[in-house]
């Protein structure tokens, strides 16, 4: 009997100390950490705690709320990053786009953007910072600074005329005491002369007259030209009349020719804001008289205008380095074509015998298609532009 009241007693004794750690073990964990923390010592180890604190911390994790997904790389380019309200200050739209810009297969920041058309101007002692200068779209290949420059015609035949459409422009190349050329088609294999003998004769207007030719199995070579020399006798500009082939086969043309401007002589041009004035006659059709004014400086330009008894036009645009090109905002309103042009280059050098070898392909209202070449002499005073 004693034994069992002292039995007793012990157990009502330990039920009060026993009910806090009851109650501390079946109490759920404060944070989710801590129940992870937990599930996963439990992993390893299922005495870590009761069932019931598993169970409670695994209902706790379930009802947190998930993580936003990531979003798939695909869907971030298909979002249009100028749709939104900020579009116009974003450094990838050009202001808000009336559409989504099209989809891509990869983030729009990835995209491969070209490199700008535009090069330093070279004149370095003009600044100290790169001078962005566009560098033109040129119908027939330009001229370097320093080399030989100039232009052709290219026809079917010895007459050196042709028609326009079937009138093709490339680049020739004249050996400086005009015993070669070489003329350098748009399209085709090169036209290269046989040696030739040479004969200059002076004529009264500052030009030489040369007349070369050359004959080897059968293959002709002739050159009509005005031409100026210096004073070692070498070629530097020359200018009119090609002829090369069998007289079954032959081609035929006019030409302009001159060594570019050398690159000292232009920063010398642009350092003073020259303004330069050519002048000179075309020569496929010489009744056609050419003037133009080139503007040097920071941004170099030029305008001219081409006279014939028949016609006229005017045309202007920008000059990069030795070449020059049209803009077609800047042609007369009489130019119709859908294609026409002005190219040439800046020959010679300051002080000396300057010039300009250039081309025209215009289609005029009225008149039709017009293809020539002609070469140009600096005047100190400037010719009258009509308008």
């Amino acid at each position: 009997m004693r034994t069992s009241l002292a039995v007793a007693t012990i157990l009502l004794l330990a039920v009060p100390a026993l009910a806090p750690a009851a109650e501390q073990s079946t109490a759920a964990p404060r944070s989710d950490a801590d129940c992870a923390a937990l599930l996963e010592r439990w992993a390893t180890d299922p005495k870590a705690a009761p069932k019931s604190v598993i169970n409670a911390c695994k209902d706790q994790l379930a009802a947190a709320s998930p993580p936003p997904a990531p979003v798939p790389m695909k869907a971030l380019a298909d979002t249009d990053p100028c749709s939104g309200p900020d579009a116009a200050s974003s450094v990838l739209c050009w202001g808000p786009w009336a559409t989504p810009a099209p989809a891509a297969e990869g983030p729009l920041v990835a995209l491969t953007i070209p490199d700008p058309a535009f090069e330093c101007d070279q004149g370095a002692d003009l600044s100290d910072v790169c001078v962005p200068q566009l560098i033109p779209v040129l119908p027939v290949e330009g001229c370097q600074p320093g080399t030989p420059c100039g232009f052709a015609t290219i026809v079917g035949g010895i007459t050196s005329n042709g028609d326009p459409e079937e009138t093709e422009f490339g680049r020739i190349d004249l050996a400086t005491d005009g015993t070669s050329f070489r003329i350098d088609p748009e399209t085709g294999e090169p036209i290269e002369s046989v040696p030739m003998t040479t004969n200059i004769q002076p004529r009264p207007d500052g030009y030489g007259n040369l007349r070369a030719s050359g004959q080897a199995d059968g293959v002709n070579s002739r050159l009509i030209a005005r031409v100026v020399r210096d004073e070692d006798g070498e070629i530097q500009l020359a200018a009119d009349v090609w002829t090369h082939g069998t007289r079954e086969n032959a081609r035929s043309g006019y030409f302009a020719w001159g060594t570019a401007m050398s690159q000292a002589g232009l920063d010398a041009l642009n350092a003073g804001n020259t303004t330069l004035n050519f002048t000179g006659p075309m020569s496929v059709n010489g009744a056609t008289t050419a003037n133009l004014t080139v503007n040097m400086g920071a941004s170099p330009d030029w305008s001219g205008t081409w006279t014939n008894p028949a016609w006229s036009f005017g045309a202007g645009g920008n000059v990069s380095g030795v070449n020059f090109i049209s803009s077609p905002d800047q042609f007369t309103s009489n130019v119709v074509g859908s294609s026409d042009f002005v190219q040439g280059a800046l020959v010679g050098e300051p002080g000396g015998n300057a010039g300009i070898t250039h081309i025209i392909d215009v289609t005029l209202e009225g008149q039709g298609r017009i293809k020539d070449v002609g070469l140009l002499r600096e005047v100190t005073t400037p010719p009258a532009i009509l308008p």
